[in-house]
């Protein structure tokens, strides 16, 4: 087989797979193979464009298709055509519309700059406060800022509102175009892709509109379950997804549930936002509050007192917005009336605050329902019985603190008579049963939602 056949197999094959018939046309038609031996495979292309594309974004699917035309595994060496070398009518024409794309693409980005970089730059990693409920988030959050599109794609990350979900975003915008400048980030939520698309095409303006999001490198979609039964919606993101993913752009989603729980999302849209990264973020422990709380106070310029931060934190556990919100109320409210800072003034306004709360979760309740729930006592709970049908309770209930009340292995260790140690172990033990697929994560559900109620 000579070199032209292998090339026209190879052809077939990444032409199937590439559903940008323009990108196809601009950088993969234009090249030209020169030659094979036993360990590459070469290719020459009209522009450095062209060669920095390929290698990017189209190396390993090249590579594929050698492989499978040729039966051997070839490395892809890519060279630019020599300017004075005889160039055919053919390239000559694409270098020609390459030029006249180029400019048509610099335009475009020229025009909607502002939308493709409104990032808030005060949202970085370097004030996002890190610890367990969110170390594992935040740590596949930088990967993915250094190496857009190349890992975790598409990485998606889902939890409660007000959790540090949309801080995460901007800051894999702000860190990406710092790192990468020539990279096109756009941040958007799911409601407004939404109300943008049913405006596109209201306006007859839907060329506009995939331009925009099958543009850029990395496309953020924060709450994402927002285009859940919206069913025309689904099906235009469903085509932006594979443009961008075969292109190997880079896709951050995020949404109050994971992939499999968006239940009247298409099976085809669920099923690609779980072929990648899937990463919960939980109610922050009392270690992490109390740091986010210090942080707040240095960003506010104000000095507060341990003891003031230790009471609020250890009072307002649903999530990080709340957290920031009360001290931002206290804080205000005491410069206001002139009135010191103190716990017992916190006590007074926080108690104003909460009393909105629809369910006061706590300890006492917990351990109630996951007894009740095992049909056993809180007494057993408790105690020091250790026979499988008390200790994984026990364990369920000793987690459900960690997770719904943000509560340290210390604090809880208080609670359960129990040394920290062993709280930490405990909970290990429920964290592993739920990663391998034990039927103690629908427990922990129900119980869950049996805590929320009245």
């Amino acid at each position: 087989m000579d070199i032209k056949e292998i090339w026209d197999k190879a052809l077939v094959y990444i032409q199937k797979n590439i559903n940008s018939k323009v990108s196809y046309n601009i950088h993969i038609e234009s090249a030209r193979a020169v030659s094979v031996d036993d360990e590459f495979f070469e290719i020459t292309v009209p522009f450095t464009i062209n060669r920095n594309i390929i290698d990017f974004r189209y190396k390993n699917l090249i590579e594929t298709a050698v492989e499978m035309a040729t039966g051997k595994k070839l490395s892809l060496k890519i060279t630019v055509m020599e300017e004075e070398t005889a160039v055919p009518d053919d390239i000559k024409e694409l270098q020609q519309l390459t030029k006249k794309a180029n400019k048509i693409a610099d335009e475009y980005r020229r025009q909607t700059k502002e939308l493709i970089y409104d990032l808030s730059p005060k949202y970085t990693f370097d004030n996002f406060v890190v610890g367990s409920s969110n170390e594992f988030a935040s740590a596949a959050a930088k990967t993915v800022s250094e190496s857009p599109g190349h890992i975790y794609n598409p990485l998606f990350i889902y939890g409660n509102s007000g959790l540090g979900k949309t801080h995460l975003m901007y800051a894999i915008g702000n860190k990406t175009k710092e790192l990468h400048p020539e990279m096109n980030v756009l941040y958007i939520t799911g409601e407004k892709f939404t109300s943008e698309f049913i405006k596109s095409v209201r306006e007859s303006k839907m060329q506009e509109f995939t331009e925009k999001y099958r543009t850029p490198d990395v496309l953020l979609v924060d709450d994402v379950q927002f285009i859940e039964s919206k069913e025309a919606t689904q099906e235009e993101f469903f085509h932006t997804f594979n443009e961008l993913f075969t292109n190997n752009r880079q896709i951050v989603l995020t949404s109050d549930r994971k992939p499999s729980d968006l239940t009247t999302l298409t099976d085809r849209l669920r099923t690609r936002f779980s072929q990648g990264l899937i990463i919960d973020i939980s109610i922050p422990t009392y270690e992490t509050r109390v740091a986010i709380l210090q942080n707040k106070a240095l960003e506010y310029g104000v000095k507060v007192s341990d003891d003031v931060l230790d009471y609020i934190a250890d009072n307002v556990r649903s999530n990080v917005r709340e957290l920031e919100g009360v001290l931002k109320s206290v804080i205000s409210k005491s410069q206001f009336k002139e009135i010191p800072l103190t716990v017992d003034f916190v006590k007074e306004t926080i108690g104003k605050i909460t009393v909105t709360d629809k369910v006061k979760v706590t300890p006492k309740k917990i351990i109630e329902k996951t007894a009740f729930y095992y049909n056993i006592t809180a007494d057993d709970i408790m105690g020091k019985i250790k026979t499988k049908d008390i200790a994984v309770p026990r364990q369920a209930a000793m987690y459900l603190c960690r997770k719904l009340l943000g509560m340290s292995d210390t604090a809880i260790g208080r609670e359960f008579g129990k040394d920290r140690s062993t709280v930490s172990s405990n909970i290990d033990r429920i964290e592993l049963a739920i990663k391998n697929g034990s039927s103690v994560e629908s427990d922990i559900n129900y119980i869950m939602k049996d805590i929320s109620s009245r």
